[in-house]
């Protein structure tokens, strides 16, 4: 991530934006990834090789796992925005939200919605479990994982330990993917 600041210093103090400023900003500028975080803008970094395999193999986990669930009554969105107050706006790389009848057609999802953040790190490790692992515990998400990519391993950052049947058989899942998959410094 990095901070959108003035050019000829980047030490100086900077606006806040609230999450309608930010829309506001965002369809000015829709060729960018940006988010928001304790209102400030941040950039999204381009994704690594190993980032985008391990966000897409999740992905390819999380949905199996969901369809061989006829109960469930959760979704997954990828790369996604969740409102989480009024200077709050991350895209974690995924995240379990509550199904709503109407699909989030009108608003993101928003903090009780949602159930898990998962976040994929490679050079964001720090900024992961720290700022915005803050950021989720205070906004009331239960579960908060990260995997970091150059291990890979998953870090339980914040969520129920063996309270949650469910999230407990996704946790082993996907350490069991992260298994067969060689450290950033093994050549493949």
């Amino acid at each position: 991530m990095t901070r959108l600041t003035s050019p000829s210093d980047p030490q100086a103090p900077h606006a806040r934006f609230t999450v309608e400023q930010f829309h506001r900003l965002c369809e000015a500028v829709p060729e960018q990834r940006l988010e928001l975080i304790a209102g400030e803008v941040l950039t999204v970094l381009a994704k690594g090789t190993r980032h985008s395999v391990l966000v897409n193999r999740v992905t390819q986990l999380i949905t199996l796992w969901l369809a061989a669930r006829t109960d469930c009554p959760w979704e997954l969105w990828v790369e996604s925005p969740l409102c989480l107050g009024e200077r709050d706006e991350p895209e974690p790389d995924l995240a379990l939200v509550r199904q709503r009848s109407h699909g989030y057609l009108s608003a993101h999802p928003e903090a009780p919605d949602t159930v898990l953040v998962i976040e994929v790190s490679d050079s964001s490790l720090a900024f992961d479990l720290q700022t915005k692992g803050h950021l989720y515990r205070n906004a009331g998400i239960p579960s908060d994982w990260v995997i970091d990519v150059s291990g890979p391993q998953l870090i339980r950052a914040f969520g129920p330990d063996q309270q949650d049947p469910p999230l407990e058989s996704l946790h082993h899942r996907i350490e069991e993917l992260l298994l067969t998959m060689p450290p950033a410094s093994e050549k493949v």
